[in-house]
């Protein structure tokens, strides 16, 4: 597979040669092991809690990480962990809403895993970048990284991702009879089970994340009576309480308020959403109530629910400003600057949403 150049990264100068990769040491695979047993607490936390609470921590550690194999060489496993450790940082920067500062970790984990020689965990921080370019509405973006990563000879596990991910743009881009060929023949893919080939890291995409972005095809086409089952469905097959189960059933309510089913949704926010919240530190989900509850206005039945969801939620959390942290405007309406470059062989741009469905 033929690479465009990245991007440079805040943490490398190119100009300076990197540290080739070395042979293992009882040191570095210590070092190794320490780093992947932390990455994978920071992804059940998250899992569980959203990444309010954990982003600073888990962006310092991958820096950290990072720096550690510019000061001599490291082995190809060690740098493959710390290219993890850049991608989860990049997941809970997307889920903080600071999606600026996620792809940049995802790019540089991009950077890191091709230094490393791992192709795996390459793909990984790529589907993260189509999946943040599906979020911000920039079709032609996640088409390009699909396109090329597909292109490549792909464990089963990682083509059901990426047919996903263009399922995704593919309907963003007005091919929406496609886009449902397509996400079926992921639903179909998955019931086919993992292969020998596939990462550890392809756990995560199981039947309720892939019925969540089916519901999404229809959410984002304003089909909101189809995409409520499907939403209905994905809650179900999460973890009871956990931050993933708030996210089906936040857009859930979502989808229940723009249909003005108000009985169903007063029981929803009651039942799932105002028991869950308190726990789950994820501006991203809060930005998404927030949009919500400012939508409901009449009946006075929805009135209620939105003064009830308002109270809730209390102030709408403003993500920091700096050079890292422009919010893009998905959640936010804002814009998230300017910083761009070429990932995967299409252009990545750091601006924000030109118009989400839930805006």
């Amino acid at each position: 597979m033929a690479h465009a150049p990245l991007p440079t990264t805040p943490h490398v100068d190119p100009a300076e040669a990197l540290p080739p990769p070395r042979p293992y040491s009882a040191r570095d695979l210590d070092q190794t092991r320490q780093l992947r047993e932390h990455n994978a607490h920071i992804v059940t936390l998250d899992t569980r809690h959203g990444a309010g609470a954990i982003l600073d921590s888990a962006v310092r550690s991958a820096r950290s990480a990072l720096r550690a194999t510019l000061i001599g060489p490291a082995s190809r496993d060690r740098l493959a962990a710390v290219a993890e450790a850049q991608q989860v940082a990049g997941w809970l920067a997307f889920d903080a809403d600071r999606q600026d500062l996620s792809r940049r970790l995802s790019t540089d984990a991009v950077h890191t895993a091709r230094r490393a020689g791992d192709r795996s965990a390459e793909h990984f921080a790529l589907s993260q970048l189509a999946m943040q370019a599906i979020h911000l509405r920039r079709p032609d973006q996640a088409l390009g990284i699909c396109a090329t990563v597909l292109a490549d000879d792909l464990p089963p596990g990682v083509r059901t991702l990426f047919v996903m991910r263009r399922a995704r743009a593919l309907n963003q881009y007005g091919e929406h009879a496609k886009a449902l060929d397509l996400i079926r023949e992921t639903h179909s893919r998955h019931l086919q089970g993992a292969g020998p080939r596939d990462p550890a890291w392809a756990w995560w995409l199981d039947t309720a994340e892939i019925t969540w972005h089916h519901a999404m095809i229809h959410a984002d086409n304003g089909h909101w009576t189809r995409a409520i089952p499907l939403f209905e469905q994905a809650a179900a097959g999460r973890i009871p309480g956990s931050r993933t189960a708030l996210n089906d059933h936040a857009y859930l309510l979502h989808a229940l308020a723009r249909t003005r089913t108000w009985p169903e949704a007063a029981t929803l926010l009651h039942s799932h959403i105002l028991p869950a919240h308190p726990t789950i530190a994820s501006p991203r989900i809060t930005h998404l109530l927030t949009r919500t509850a400012r939508s409901l206005t009449t009946p006075p039945s929805a009135h209620d629910l939105s003064h009830t969801l308002t109270t809730t939620l209390g102030p709408t959390p403003q993500p920091a400003e700096g050079p890292d942290s422009r919010v893009a405007g998905a959640s936010a309406g804002g814009d998230a600057g300017s910083d761009s470059g070429v990932v995967g062989g299409v252009r990545v741009s750091g601006r924000g949403c030109r118009g989400c469905w839930g805006c």
